[in-house]
């Protein structure tokens, strides 16, 4: 028995040992699964939905949804390892100096019974531009990733034309007095032709008459002075 005894003992604190080794284990992997804040990869900051640094998928089989408009980008973001999203809050630019920040919609994925929560979609008018993000993650990860996007088309904006563009009467149409024929000067008014026309008739019909009376009145002269004569 005696010779037993320090067996015992040792086997008991080796026991103690492995359960305290197991209980530092444990706690060292719960602190790995607290939700923690991680930042956005660095290479897919100040990047639009189009930027060669994504692929550029759509569908919902790439979580994007059925409903998403077409002139919305839609953004998916992952997580590099395993674990789940708590939330992820994403800044944009809308390229005239205005941003939105904005917390995306996490997409289960995997087993229906037991889904996983490793990606989340933003969907936001296209050519926005990705400023940054954060997201609170149950992950051992440094940082997550813009996993793809689908890029939407803008909409053309019709803009009405200024009063430098638009067309005014004076400008761009003829006033009557420009391009039209007024009366007085391409066509003959009835007083106008009257003195025209009828004038140097007149005056010769006068100037024949005063002739012809002139020449009857030299006649008679001319005949009474040769009939004195001849008595």
């Amino acid at each position: 028995m005696k010779i037993k005894q320090p067996f015992k003992r040792l086997g008991t604190l080796a026991a103690a040992g492995a359960v305290g080794v197991a209980g530092t284990l444990m706690l060292a992997t719960a602190a790995e699964a607290d939700d923690h804040t991680i930042p956005l990869n660095e290479a897919h900051k100040d990047q639009t939905a189009d930027s060669e640094e994504f692929e550029q998928l759509c569908g919902e089989d790439e979580h994007i949804p059925a409903d998403k408009p077409a002139d919305f980008d839609g953004w998916v973001f992952v997580l590099p390892d395993n674990g789940d999203f708590v939330s992820v809050t994403a800044t944009f630019s809308d390229g005239e100096g205005s941003t939105t920040t904005v917390d995306a919609e996490l997409v289960p994925t995997g087993k229906p019974s037991d889904p996983n929560y490793k990606h989340a979609y933003i969907g936001l008018p296209a050519g926005w531009i990705l400023l940054d993000a954060d997201a609170e993650a149950e992950t051992s990860a440094k940082f997550f990733n813009v996993t793809h996007a689908c890029p939407g088309e803008p909409t053309d904006v019709e803009t009405s034309p200024t009063p430098e563009e638009s067309e005014t009467p004076g400008e761009e149409t003829t006033s009557p007095g420009d391009d039209e024929t007024s009366p007085g000067e391409a066509s003959t008014t009835p007083t106008a032709t009257l003195p025209t026309t009828g004038s140097p008739l007149t005056v010769t019909l006068v100037a024949a008459a005063a002739l012809a009376g002139a020449g009857a009145v030299l006649f008679l002269v001319m005949r009474r002075r040769q009939a004195a004569q001849d008595w």
